[in-house]
């Protein structure tokens, strides 16, 4: 297994995921003829059984059944989102001139206005149906995802996990250059069928109904979303909570996964996490530049940076 990482600055649309969120995406599923023959298609289903058998055996081959999707919200839905936005009750101004004290409240202002007057939902919406959407149930989550096949032969595919607050919106301009990189400079052995799934509880992927749906859980979903695909070798990539996730796939290897790329390494030595939590001075024998990293990580907790993960992490029926 490989694991190839790198830093980037990490631009997250919080806004996007807080409209699709409000708006409450129901599915809105084509009847057109385009789709998928699942795995559970091709088995062989003529063998002589009880009609009462026969009927469970067309719903278990309907679970793994891959339906087209087009996003389709209704006026009703975002004429009401316009009026919640309207209609925000807002805080006391901060007490300082920074970000110290949360999110500014002019800047939330202008967002909120932003989404309330300015946002063209239809021109979203006809940028998201311009791709190939579909979903398929697994582990009893339906499961939205972007599928974009290359035109070159041999592409690798490659499986995409979005961060939060995110959406699939965030990875369409990564399409155009991974399925078809010789129209941006690249050769055609380094093309990819793009694969990018709303992940559970997010855009238009439906909630799980019970606990346990951490990175680990996720990460088998993707693979076996890619397995449903008929990919039999593939490569996964992830920033923010989507690197999580394929740093959890790394971990336990399936068998179709050659490698996993992420833009958010998530990890410290042993002796590194416990000296940040208690505040210590760092481990003996660090660089200069493994002492600057681990005095910003300090901080980032002193100061309460990740309070809001905490919540979420504890009380997320509260938040």
């Amino acid at each position: 297994m490989k694991y190839s990482t790198s830093f980037h600055s990490r631009i997250r649309n919080t806004a996007i995921a807080i409209v699709m969120s409000a708006l409450g995406f129901g599915l809105a599923v084509s009847s057109n003829a385009q789709g998928y023959k699942s795995k559970a298609d091709k088995k062989e289903t003529t063998m002589t059984q009880s009609s009462a058998a026969q009927r469970g055996g067309e719903q278990a081959l309907n679970k793994e059944e891959i339906r087209p999707f087009r996003a389709n919200v209704s006026e009703t839905d975002v004429a009401d989102l316009r009026r919640r936005l309207a209609a925000t009750r807002w805080p006391d101004k901060e007490t300082v001139d920074d970000q110290s004290q949360g999110v500014q409240l002019e800047k939330l202002r202008a967002l909120v206005r932003y989404w309330g007057t300015e946002y063209n939902w239809r021109k979203a919406e006809a940028k998201l149906n311009a791709l190939p959407q579909f979903v398929t149930t697994i582990d009893g989550v339906d499961i939205h995802f972007i599928h974009v096949r290359s035109k070159h032969t041999n592409a690798t595919p490659l499986v995409v996990a979005h961060g939060w607050p995110g959406s699939v919106f965030e990875q369409i301009k990564l399409i155009g250059p991974l399925t078809d990189p010789t129209k941006f400079g690249g050769r055609s052995d380094e093309a990819f069928d793009v694969i990018i799934p709303s992940l559970p509880g997010y855009g238009f992927s439906s909630k799980p109904a019970e606990t346990g749906w951490g990175p680990e859980r996720i990460g088998q979903t993707l693979d076996a979303l890619m397995t449903r695909l008929g990919y039999t070798r593939y490569v996964a990539q992830g920033g923010d909570w989507g690197s999580a996730i394929v740093q959890a796939m790394g971990r336990q290897a399936p068998k179709g996964l050659l490698a996993i790329h992420t833009s958010l390494p998530s990890t410290v030595p042993s002796d590194v996490g416990p000296a940040i939590a208690s505040g210590g001075p760092p481990p003996a024998g660090m660089s200069e530049e493994e002492t600057s990293v681990f005095e910003a990580l300090k901080k980032f907790g002193r100061e309460g940076t990740s309070a809001y993960n905490v919540m979420m992490t504890a009380r997320p029926q509260t938040v």
